[in-house]
């Protein structure tokens, strides 16, 4: 089913839409609302950005893909280990964001602590030079590495995770996500410039979906630092990060602003 002509000219004037301004905007009721955008995206008009959030223009949020390496580690795992609860992942799922190839790709493999010593000792066989809860040096370190480094990571977090070949890999916000955080806290070796630009290309791309980014900053403990930086990008560039983002924390974001103009004077 289409939408009414209205709403189409509503949403073409607009680059972010939710289902609260299109409520009070055009008098509808929130479930006629959600119709009108659910038949949007169906249409390639809308695509969903987080929780009550569109933005203009169709298509998927920033995909990622399983490169041959990774899918032959997981296989081969999956045959020693056919129980075993693990989630995998690398930098250069993102590279198609990237401005610079990845010259060292670092893959990651997230599991129990009652598997990954097994694991650990399983890939070794196999050549891999597989660390076991790597420490600051070691992702310092990590491009000095031989090639084939995994390292393995004991964590549970099932949020923001996508099946793809009948495996659990993450969702491409929340490799964006471990990749800031592993930068700031654990010194991880990558360039912050770049982790920049990768999200820039998935923001004019695909789009992000700010719903599931933010959600697991926050079960990342780094909400508010993301929150700020979206904040910043918004404020220096054009892209569509929608206001309702800031709920809550735009008067005081108004306020920092001020106060470093006026510790600049």
């Amino acid at each position: 089913m289409s939408a009414p002509q209205k709403v189409v000219e509503y949403v073409s004037k607009r680059e972010t839409i939710s289902i609260e301004e299109m409520m009070q905007d055009l008098n509808v009721s929130r479930t006629t609302a959600k119709n009108y955008l659910s038949r949007l995206v169906k249409m390639g008009v809308v695509k969903r950005i987080g929780r009550g959030l569109y933005i203009r223009g169709g298509g998927s949020t920033a995909i990622v893909k399983l490169s041959p390496e990774l899918s032959q580690i997981a296989y081969y795992l999956r045959q020693h280990f056919p129980m075993a609860q693990f989630v995998i992942w690398s930098i250069n799922m993102l590279a198609e964001y990237a401005h610079y190839a990845v010259s060292r790709d670092l893959i990651v493999i997230e599991t129990s602590k009652i598997l990954s010593p097994s694991i650990r000792d399983a890939l070794i066989e196999q050549g891999y030079h597989a660390i076991l809860n790597p420490e600051k040096k070691d992702f310092q370190d990590y491009t000095y590495y031989p090639n084939k480094t995994i390292y393995l990571l004991e964590r549970s977090e099932k949020y923001g995770l996508i099946e793809i070949e009948n495996l659990l890999i993450p969702a491409p916000e929340r490799i964006w996500i471990d990749i800031y955080y592993l930068t700031t806290r654990k010194e991880l070796s990558f360039s912050p410039a770049e982790l920049g630009r990768i999200f820039a290309n998935m923001l004019r791309r695909e789009g992000i979906n700010f719903h599931r980014l933010l959600r697991y900053a926050q079960r990342r403990n780094i909400r508010d630092e993301i929150i700020i930086l979206l904040y910043n990008l918004k404020q220096l560039t054009k892209f569509a990060i929608p206001d309702n983002l800031f709920v809550g924390k735009k008067e005081a974001l108004k306020v920092i602003d001020e106060i470093v103009e006026g510790a600049k004077e």
